[in-house]
């Protein structure tokens, strides 16, 4: 994918997926009231911000690096191009959910009086709901962005 296409698809997957999940983690901690709302509002801009930048500089580089273990072997091109959209979609979720719940806990200050176990439960908790709000919400709009500001040349 170009750099710009990648640019574009990467922006409205962050602040949907950001926007989404922060408000959702939000309201599982605190319910639906004005606190959450304030808080969410608060750490919004932030939360979208230090996503894409996680997601640009940190993220896709770990990914290529899961891509090119993943067909180093392959020789078909259209085996490379299956793998690597699998590994990308699964991996990416992976990184970014554990990473983005781990500084949305980190910024709540929940550290201070979450054992290890709740931890894993929130992680797993992030990842079913990043899982389903992705699929259903976030990468339909992004492929619909893609296509509508980069469509495929007619051959």
């Amino acid at each position: 994918m170009p750099r710009k296409q990648r640019f574009v698809v990467t922006v409205v997957i962050v602040f949907g997926m950001a926007s989404i999940m922060s408000l959702i983690g939000n309201v599982l901690a605190t319910g639906w009231n004005a606190v959450t709302w304030r808080s969410w509002l608060v750490w919004w801009i932030p939360t979208v911000v230090v996503a894409f930048l996680y997601n640009w500089f940190v993220a896709y580089h770990v990914t290529q690096w899961f891509i090119h273990r993943a067909t180093r072997h392959v020789n078909d091109p259209t085996e490379v191009q299956r793998r690597s959209k699998g590994v990308t979609s699964r991996v990416m979720l992976l990184i970014m959910c554990v990473t983005m719940s781990t500084f949305g806990l980190l910024i709540g200050g929940a550290f201070a009086h979450i054992g290890f176990t709740a931890l894993l439960w929130v992680w797993l908790r992030s990842l079913v709901i990043a899982f389903f709000v992705r699929g259903l919400l976030v990468k339909p709009v992004a492929f619909y962005v893609q296509r509508r500001f980069f469509p495929l040349p007619v051959a």
